[in-house]
């Protein structure tokens, strides 16, 4: 199928809001399992959630690039293949980041309630592959490429 100049847009612009937004969401929850979150006060939690949705949304959209030079499609399908390598590659990436921020930089500290998978807490370590897969389906439906 033909994919026009309107719905490559729509396609794109729907992934990056879908993914802050969702990310935004999975962001303000789990950061209630880091150390030092529960107490900070609005003013201080809310942007850093904003600067970390932000963040993840970055890291999808990279992510859906490298799956479209893989695939050899700007526009690639949910396939098992695709969505397969979409994923792997969001843990991959989660864990290197989770890795680095708890053991080598010490950039946060994980609480007691922060379930752990391999080390590193299991809600960051799911996150981008969840809500990257979400984002691209989400587009898929908004730019009408069924």
């Amino acid at each position: 199928m033909e994919i026009t100049g309107t719905k490559r847009l729509f396609f794109f612009a729907a992934i990056a809001v879908t993914a802050f937004l969702s990310n935004f969401c999975w962001e303000s929850l789990h950061g209630l399992l880091y150390e030092g979150h529960p107490g900070m006060a609005a003013s201080d939690y809310v942007p850093m959630m904003l600067s970390m949705a932000a963040m993840d949304t970055l890291g999808i959209i990279v992510l859906y690039a490298l799956t479209a030079l893989v695939s050899g499609r700007w526009i690639w399908s949910l396939d098992v293949r695709n969505s397969s390598f979409f994923f792997l590659s969001a843990l991959a990436a989660a864990y290197g980041v989770e890795y680095v921020a708890l053991f080598k930089s010490h950039t946060w500290q994980y609480s007691s309630s922060m379930p752990l998978l391999f080390g590193v807490g299991l809600f960051p370590l799911i996150q981008l592959s969840i809500t990257g897969l979400f984002s691209v389906f989400v587009a898929g439906k908004v730019a009408g490429n069924d």
